[in-house]
């Protein structure tokens, strides 16, 4: 996934902080308004835009590139930081910016910042040491949903299987839309354009990745899949989006009952 986080920032730099949290957990290319001012938008997966709050709306320049760039069918996220204890409508016109352009608005944040202007320089400012760390570590819980949200497989997660093949109780899929085979019912991999790296057999801790004769040929499959405790270890080291964890209460569940009634689980993490 091609990522790029375009931002403004000014006094406190309080929105910066933000953006390189989430360009570290994205990989994303990070740019000022005026850095991205000829970049092609249309090379990039996913595009973040934030500002801080200024005068109940997302600064000028920020508002300014949106409307003189396009997004049409282009997935965006917004994230903003401001002095108020709640958002409010804030994000209001940069939003009507982005459905105006056609732009696939994915999900926004937003999180106080340290605020010394107009009648807070009596104070010495307001919101001071924000955002704090914990704010930076909910940016980065939030960007990890949106790079979830687009996934390749995310939409395949949620539809109606229909299983073509078993291998070693590993079920496989054909993708309803293209030629792509998906292996999994929690653990999803399509094994059509994994490259077979290693890496999700090497890095996972439960084991849950196992090398398989298929179709004449080699291939790697989620075959210990029931023991996945989705720590997502594996989908975010794979260099080509071809493993997604369906994440959900009912596996989380599932896991729970696993420790309590065995120590299968506990084994298989203990020998990695």
């Amino acid at each position: 996934m091609k990522a790029i986080i375009i931002y403004v920032s000014t006094y406190q730099s309080n929105t910066l902080k933000v953006a390189q949290r989430m360009a570290n957990e994205l990989s994303a290319f990070l740019a000022t308004t005026r850095e991205a001012e000829n970049i092609d938008l249309s090379d990039y997966d996913l595009i973040g835009l934030g500002s801080g709050i200024n005068f109940a709306q997302h600064h000028c320049k920020l508002l300014s590139f949106a409307k003189s760039h396009e997004f049409r069918n282009r997935n965006v996220f917004i994230f903003s930081t401001r002095c108020r204890p709640f958002l409010g409508k804030y994000h209001q016109a940069l939003k009507r910016i982005l459905s105006d352009k056609g732009g696939n608005l994915i999900g926004e944040f937003s999180c106080k910042g340290f605020d010394r202007t107009g009648p807070w320089v009596a104070i010495n400012g307001y919101n001071k040491a924000r955002p704090n760390e914990k704010d930076l570590f909910k940016a980065k819980l939030f960007v990890d949903s949106m790079k979830r949200r687009i996934h390749p497989l995310a939409k395949f997660s949620k539809m109606k299987k229909f299983m073509i093949d078993k291998i070693d109780y590993s079920p496989i899929y054909k993708h309803p839309s293209n030629a792509n085979k998906i292996a999994g019912k929690t653990t999803l991999l399509n094994i059509t354009t994994c490259i077979h790296c290693m890496k999700c057999i090497n890095l996972c801790p439960m084991h849950v990745f196992e090398i398989k004769e298929y179709d004449n040929s080699r291939i790697i499959l989620p075959t210990g899949e029931s023991n996945c405790i989705q720590c997502q270890t594996c989908s975010r080291n794979c260099p080509t989006n071809s493993i997604f964890i369906n994440e959900s209460f009912i596996n989380g569940i599932r896991i729970a009952i696993r420790e309590a009634g065995s120590d299968k689980l506990q084994q298989a993490y203990r020998y990695y």
